[in-house]
């Protein structure tokens, strides 16, 4: 892991987000979507409530990896006969006996200290599960018994309730302002976007070539409408993928600006 924290972790990690009898198929695809945005895979489903159909797909929009690889086990048996052993973090909004929940974000500052796991000297990824319970009520006592660490995920308002998949989203957000991770870099953060594929190259040509077709006069060497649209597509400083874009945009209505012309001719 690319760490941008500032706590160094010596072992890899492999975290896991596990919903323990989702009752809503949206809500599962969300947490697929949410688990795309912070670059993670594995999505375990404990005796899911709901049928997975196009709505599941839906609310995964982009991000459907985790939700296509789900796996799926009838009971907390099943869950600990496949999954590897490692550290266990339950998710809960209520207080109460039992339910002695620590904020998530200081948990997992401190775990690399207080967990010896982490202090082994092993190239194997550390399997982290991190547990969310059913919309309705969420993780009940007894399934907060097979966990070891119970979090809460810090909120600012009278309501500490979040729905699953933004918990999920907020969850894996806190765990990489903690733990790092390779941020995305996206078009238009203009750092280092030109080293890999040099400087970005307009299709001038192309530009030209077009507006003549469309019946332009470029003759006017100051000001004409190439030079004017040029200044406009530059003002926004493009990204190489969004001039190959507008080539690809030029290209296709020259050819048909070239047949229309030429059936023109032929009246």
């Amino acid at each position: 892991m690319n760490s941008t924290s500032d706590i160094q972790i010596q072992r890899p990690i492999d975290l896991r987000i596990v919903l323990v009898r989702p009752i809503y198929e949206r809500n599962v695809g969300a947490c697929s979507r949410a688990m795309s945005n912070m670059g993670l895979e594995k999505l375990i489903l404990i005796q899911p409530q709901c049928e997975f159909t196009i709505e599941a797909q839906k609310a995964a929009a982009t991000g459907q990896k985790a939700l296509q690889q789900k796996t799926i086990y009838n009971s907390w048996d099943d869950f600990f006969k496949q999954e590897p052993d490692g550290i266990r973090i339950s998710t809960s909004a209520r207080d109460g006996r039992g339910r002695q929940s620590r904020d998530l974000q200081e948990t997992l500052r401190n775990l690399p200290q207080t967990s010896p796991q982490f202090k082994e000297t092993t190239a194997e990824p550390l399997p982290i599960h991190l547990f969310f319970g059913p919309e309705d009520w969420g993780l009940s006592a007894e399934d907060l018994k097979y966990s070891h660490i119970c979090c809460s995920i810090p909120t600012y308002g009278e309501n500490s309730s979040l729905n699953l998949a933004q918990a999920v989203l907020l969850s894996l957000f806190i765990f990489r302002q903690t733990w790092g991770g390779e941020q995305t870099k996206l078009d238009g953060q203009v750092e280092n976007r030109r080293d890999s594929q040099g400087p970005p190259v307009f299709p001038d040509e192309t530009l030209k070539t077009w507006l003549t077709e469309m019946g332009f006069d470029l003759s006017k060497p100051k000001t004409n409408v190439h030079t004017v649209l040029r200044r406009m597509l530059l003002q926004n400083t493009p990204t190489q993928k969004e001039l190959g874009v507008l080539e690809i945009v030029l290209q296709q209505s020259l050819r048909k600006l070239r047949l229309y012309n030429k059936f023109k001719k032929t009246k």
